[in-house]
């Protein structure tokens, strides 16, 4: 069955040439949250929420402000409660006063194993924004950090899970094109090169494959939010980046003729063995999740102690080289100046330093709209 909200579409006043005589009154919709005790109406096109004046003026100093204007107003009231007009959507602004009138809904600590939708993720962020709702903000964030870390080790574990098993969010992979666009409408650009590589990928599995489908380029006829040409561009470039990085730094202890302290003869033809199947000439996704994933225990069989010490130390040492470039492959700031200006942080700074009542909207760098979800 259809929400009300759906609904809407089909319940339009009448256009014929009859309604110059007698235009039917407009037609509202009643929506969830809705108490029938509650004090005030929130009317967002057309659709209306009836809930309480105290609990949005706890958690928002933009609705108390706008709450006290509108009893000043003394404009219509319709079942005795003062109507304010909002410029929302009104299926996210329903999530959110959904999880204000609702603790148990996505704000206590015991949601945090249950994946969170993508739609609820954007209404959290975009309603927690407009309205300076900080806790439902956070709650967004925290979800991002989890499955776009930004430190080398949170990153390894992302990988050793895989992408599937995150119990963060709740997406499809063409979900990922929408995301890249809210993180950077949200400012939160720390979490970019991450969600990135997260497409990158997505978009390597096996073309052979008949359910694949490219994120970047995908098939006419194929309806999915569109990625801007220079994101894609910076996505190619990144994958062959990361791909001769590989073997450049990441594999490069499989192209080391000698160890110093090295007394077996086995060793040697141990790397040339590895070198085959990572050195493939068709790399695809599994060849990425090497790059941040930990050190596989099967490459240290045959090798001497002295040989697998070198290794291991190799690789380390070039996974934490690779990702400290990632955010430059996507032409974004080094990692300590994502974290300290485009993070939540950001945010926080701006609202103590800031003496006005409602933070300016400044856009980040390459922001492109958000298609609506």
């Amino acid at each position: 069955m259809d929400s009300p909200i759906s609904q809407l579409a089909a319940k339009r006043p009448r256009s014929d040439s009859a309604a110059n005589e007698s235009l039917p009154s407009p037609e509202y919709i009643r929506s969830a949250p809705w108490f029938e005790d509650g004090n005030v109406i929130l009317e967002v096109e057309r659709v209306r929420f009836k809930v309480y004046m105290g609990i949005l003026a706890a958690n928002s100093v933009i609705f108390r402000d706008m709450f006290a204007v509108a009893r000043a107003d003394k404009g219509d009231d319709v079942e005795g409660c003062p109507v304010v007009h909002l410029e929302d959507n009104p299926k996210q602004l329903a999530y959110v006063l959904d999880a204000l009138h609702d603790s148990r809904k996505w704000i206590e600590d015991n949601d945090e194993g249950k994946p969170m939708p993508l739609t609820i993720l954007a209404a959290f962020l975009r309603i927690g924004r407009k309205y300076e709702i900080d806790h439902i903000r956070k709650k967004a964030i925290q979800r991002l950090a989890v499955a776009f870390p930004t430190e080398l080790g949170k990153c390894r574990d992302t990988f050793r899970q895989g992408y599937a098993k995150s119990i963060s969010l709740r997406h499809t992979a063409g979900d990922l094109l929408l995301l890249i666009n809210i993180i950077r409408e949200n400012e939160l650009l720390v979490h970019l090169p991450m969600a990135f590589l997260k497409c990158i990928t997505r978009d390597l599995k096996d073309p052979k494959d008949p359910a694949h489908m490219s994120l970047f380029f995908p098939s006419l006829g194929i309806q999915q939010p569109i990625l801007a040409y220079k994101d894609i561009e910076l996505c190619v470039k990144a994958s062959r980046t990361i791909l001769r990085l590989q073997i450049t730094d990441l594999f490069s202890w499989t192209q080391t003729f000698y160890v110093h302290g090295c007394g077996s003869n086995v060793c040697a033809e141990r790397r040339r063995q590895l070198a085959l199947p990572l050195f493939n000439p068709n790399p695809n996704a599994e060849h990425l999740f090497y790059t941040f994933n930990n050190w596989n225990s099967s490459w240290s069989t045959r090798f001497c102690q002295e040989c697998d010490t070198f290794n291991r130390k190799k690789f380390a040492e070039a996974q934490q080289k690779l990702f400290d470039m990632l955010p430059s492959m996507f032409q974004l700031p080094e990692w300590d100046d994502l974290r300290t200006k485009w993070s939540s942080v950001r945010f926080q700074n701006l609202r103590k330093h800031s003496n006005l009542t409602r933070l300016p909207v400044i856009y980040a760098p390459g922001f492109y709209p958000v298609t609506n979800i």
